[in-house]
């Protein structure tokens, strides 16, 4: 193709090429993207989770602006707890959008999971979990919002010129598996941590627009850990550091921070905390949990060497996260530990 003169659009490839999954800075609540071990590790019958990010949004294009828009929706259960005594079967569905630029590059996918917690003591106070998630992805580029050198008209650019190009603008579609496992364990009342691995892309599938056969989806690897200490006696105070690390190909993210959450009541509960994704931005979070609905938001600083068409702001996030039947922080008088962050 002909060379491109879209700034944004050649941020979007570059970010695509890099990086080719979606990320988010609340990516705690978003257990389904994260991690499909986490599928069914919940504190309670089933749970919904939905995740909004907006980036880059201060950038100029050809339409004002057109940040990346991110959208994800998952909901999970956990089955045969009766059954299984302190082991745990969980099962659940992940949907997500992601819009890059003008909406030139669009991508969805839909994802079903299943994980397994095998229960290592008699109280199942430490628990492996083993998950598998698989389903399809969906990519297309909308040529009409793109503008090539051909359009470039006296001092402007006239869209309604030809481009001189013949890509057909067809979507491609493939298959993806992601498997990961994690380690929970809740050795006292007042502290308790896990350490999580994921691989995405397990078949390395197939992608290209140009019928390229050779060229394939790189694995994805995560890592992501972290702890819950109760500061009082009444496990209403509680901090929480946590560590995630992503590594695709040549590109690498590292985010590290702490939370810290007060229960005012049974019901109400109120959070905050700040995360440093290195290099490339300052992550502040706060949120509020009513009747087992934690609803959070969160904005990204940065301070990459895009900070200065950034304006040194990132995105905005937005986070729910719902779970029926939940149960409160305390003592661990039962089998699970569903990490609070």
């Amino acid at each position: 193709m002909r060379k491109i003169y879209s700034a944004f659009l050649a941020l979007a490839i570059s970010a695509t090429a890099l990086a080719q999954d979606i990320h988010f800075s609340q990516y705690y609540a978003s257990p389904l993207t994260l991690n499909p071990a986490l599928t069914g590790n919940i504190n309670g019958v089933f749970r919904l989770a939905a995740n909004y990010r907006n980036q880059w949004f201060t950038i100029p294009t050809l339409g004002m602006v057109a940040p990346y828009q991110t959208y994800q929706f998952s909901g999970d259960a956990a089955l045969l707890r009766d059954r299984l005594g302190n082991d745990g079967f969980g099962v659940g569905g992940m949907f997500y959008c992601d819009r890059a630029g003008d909406g030139a590059l669009t991508t969805f996918s839909g994802m079903v999971s299943l994980a397994y917690h095998k229960a290592v003591d008699r109280y199942g106070r430490g628990r492996i979990s083993l998950g598998l998630q698989a389903g399809v992805v969906s990519k297309q580029i909308k040529m009409q919002n793109l503008v090539f050198e051909t359009q470039l008209d006296g001092y402007g650019w006239n869209t309604q010129l030809s481009n001189g190009e013949s890509y057909s603008g067809k979507s491609i579609l493939y298959p993806d598996v992601n498997i990961g496992a994690m380690w929970t364990h809740a050795p006292k009342d007042y502290f308790r941590y896990y350490l999580g691995f994921a691989m995405n892309h397990l078949s390395k599938p197939r992608e290209s627009f140009l019928g390229d056969e050779r060229n394939r989806i790189n694995y994805l690897y995560k890592v992501n850990a972290g702890m819950e200490i109760f500061l009082n006696h009444d496990y209403s105070f509680s901090m929480t550091p946590t560590f995630l690390f992503m590594l695709q190909s040549n590109a690498q993210q590292y985010n590290v921070g702490l939370g810290l959450n007060y229960w005012v009541n049974d019901d109400i509960a109120i959070f905050g905390g700040g995360w440093y994704r290195i290099k490339d931005a300052v992550i502040l979070n706060l949120g509020a949990e009513f009747y087992n609905c934690r609803v959070g938001i969160s904005y990204d600083v940065n301070h990459s060497s895009l900070r200065t068409a950034s304006k040194a702001q990132g995105g905005i996030e937005l986070s729910a996260v719902y779970i029926f039947k939940k149960e409160k922080p305390g003592p661990i008088q039962y089998e699970k530990y569903c990490p609070t962050f």
